[in-house]
């Protein structure tokens, strides 16, 4: 069965700020220019996917909303009126591709006026299909609803998904194997024996116990090199009022207005968890984060990568640095999970940890024993190559998409 796919999703903020302010040149160039420049330089989902699924046949597509130079080249070129708003532009991007697949992991965009809008203008689409690997609040929760199905890569978010009477599939993240080609000029950079890259955002269902562990090797004899994406100062400000807010309308018994004020309800998250800045050390130990190829190279320098679940995967694992780490042939020290063994065999080819004592002493092991970390990151690396590349994951993702097509068009 022949299907067109479009994905419309947003990249971290800071690749595309990067990617632009390090090529400044490239916003003269014409859009299908800088889209092919934007795809070449990523590796995340927003592009990988649709890689994968045109060398399967399928033609496929992505719009990445977050890029604004981007989509204004778009606008230009198909002399859109200047005040149109990206949420129309995007619409008339779909108009050109004609999905019968649309697949949504910017919720930013969606509603149910935009959907109507969409679906009278796009007749083509098919099935609307949403995507979610992160915490969520109950303005996002009813977004989800706007779908014909979802999919998670974490199985406890499946589970939530269906209890909310959502159709869900889980899809694991995976590993684009083509990155090792690209990765092996990779001299320049410096070698390390402990790595972690990655985000810290702080509040309910993100990376307080990332943080804590973070912070707490920091003040061992361990040197761990970070790469962090972490949130400014007047972010976690913002975040802190609104916890305080919240809980102070719960003292005095006026909770139930936290669900009815539009100033407050949408950061409901915020009131669970007590907010905090980041330690002194951990700000003056953080370097600048990396993404696209550059991440890929830092990794694969690493003897061992540090990788720790969001509160938002609860008891289970699936987050993409799990995959990362292991396809590159860094050895992968990461906090256990009920499912863990569905995806590596703990001790062989990946270490794992239930507290940050037993975390500290198996990466000092790791550290004094080279050849034992090798065999474990080798081990790692051939079970990721295996069984989890991005190619394995799209013909998951073709087979579910056919069958649901299929069903629709009885």
């Amino acid at each position: 069965m022949s299907y067109c796919f479009v994905r419309v999703t947003s990249n971290y903020s800071e690749h595309i700020k990067n990617f632009y302010s390090n090529n400044p040149n490239y916003v003269k160039k014409s859009y299908l220019e800088q889209y092919n420049l934007l795809i070449n330089d990523s590796f995340e989902s927003a592009s990988v996917y649709s890689k994968n699924l045109n060398k399967i046949g399928v033609k496929a597509f992505d719009i990445i909303s977050n890029a604004e130079p981007l989509q204004n080249t778009w606008k230009k070129e198909n002399n859109l009126p200047i005040e149109t708003s990206n949420k129309d532009i995007i619409i008339d991007q779909l108009k050109f591709y004609k999905p019968d697949v649309l697949w949504i992991d910017d919720f930013a965009i969606i509603d149910i006026d935009w959907k109507t809008k969409l679906l009278t203008q796009v007749p083509s689409i098919k099935l609307l299909v949403g995507h979610t690997c992160a915490p969520y609040n109950k303005a996002i929760e009813q977004k989800f609803k706007l779908f014909d199905i979802m999919f998670t890569c974490i199985p406890c978010q499946k589970n939530e998904l269906e209890k909310l009477g959502i159709k869900t599939f889980l899809l694991y993240h995976g590993f684009e194997e083509t990155i090792l080609d690209r990765i092996k000029d990779n001299n320049n950079l410096p070698h390390t024996n402990f790595l972690f890259s990655g985000s810290l955002y702080t509040g309910s269902g993100f990376h307080k116990s990332r943080i804590e562990y973070i912070e707490k090797m920091l003040d061992t004899s361990i040197k761990i090199d970070l790469y962090c994406n972490l949130e400014t100062k007047g972010k976690i400000a913002k975040k802190k009022l609104m916890y305080n807010l919240i809980n102070f309308l719960r003292t005095i018994k006026l909770g139930k207005l936290v669900h009815k004020l539009p100033v407050i309800k949408n950061y409901i998250s915020y009131g669970d968890i007590p907010i905090k800045q980041y330690s002194k050390k951990l700000i003056q130990s953080s370097k600048s984060p990396v993404f696209g190829l550059d991440m890929y190279k830092l990794l694969s320098k690493a003897d061992i990568c540090f990788n720790i679940h969001g509160e938002v995967a609860e008891k289970c694992a699936g987050n993409i640095r799990l995959f990362e780490a292991t396809g590159v042939g860094s050895c992968l020290v990461t906090d256990w999970k009920e499912n863990i063994t569905d995806l590596f065999e703990p001790g062989k080819e990946i270490v794992t940890y239930k507290t940050i004592d037993e975390c500290i002493d198996k990466v000092k092991w790791l550290i004094n024993n080279p050849e034992e970390r090798k065999k474990i990151a080798l081990a790692g690396q051939q079970r990721t190559l295996k069984d989890h590349t991005i190619g394995d994951r799209v013909k998951r993702l073709n087979e579910i998409l056919i069958k649901e097509l299929n069903v629709l068009s009885k």
